[in-house]
């Protein structure tokens, strides 16, 4: 129910326009991904234009769950800046995790879904979020709200660790 709820303010009835992954299986965030992102609804607040700012990520498993790797305007690898975990508490198909769009700024705490478009057979990955640590998934707008759609395998890899 809170997946549907969330959904409702992307503008779209998970039930009705989305087909919800099954409970009985894992969900797989692997791959490319590239969207739009904006705070509360998609406000020009940060020049980027009612349509949202251009966010790209490779995700790919790592230590704790879900690694994004952001992409860099021209496609190349960026540094990790998106942490998911393996899949949800309490079977709600939904991933907690942490976002930083910008070295040194506040974090956002924010809560991922995957949905696959019914007539298009589309994978999308739904993000919203706030700095406050504890998210409330009931609140009228997020300051942060992300969809992505997948766009081929994930190129990136996690630099591997020196010690």
């Amino acid at each position: 129910m809170m997946i549907g709820i969330v959904a409702f303010w992307f503008g779209s009835s998970a039930a009705a326009d989305d087909k919800m992954q099954p409970n009985s299986e894992p969900v797989s965030l692997a791959g490319r991904w590239i969207g739009t992102y904006g705070h509360g609804g998609f406000s020009d607040e940060r020049g980027c234009g009612t349509e949202g700012c251009k966010l790209a990520y490779d995700m790919v498993a790592c230590k704790d769950g879900w690694c994004g790797i952001a992409l860099k305007a021209d496609m190349s690898c960026g540094d990790v800046s998106l942490h998911l975990t393996t899949d949800a508490p309490g079977g709600n198909r939904a991933f907690d995790g942490k976002l930083e769009l910008t070295k040194g700024a506040a974090p956002f705490f924010v809560q991922a879904w995957r949905s696959t478009k019914e007539e298009s057979r589309e994978a999308q990955l739904h993000l919203v979020g706030s700095t406050e640590p504890k998210l409330l998934v009931f609140r009228r707008s997020f300051p942060f709200e992300a969809r992505l759609t997948r766009n081929s395998d994930a190129m990136c890899r996690l630099p591997r660790a020196t010690s």
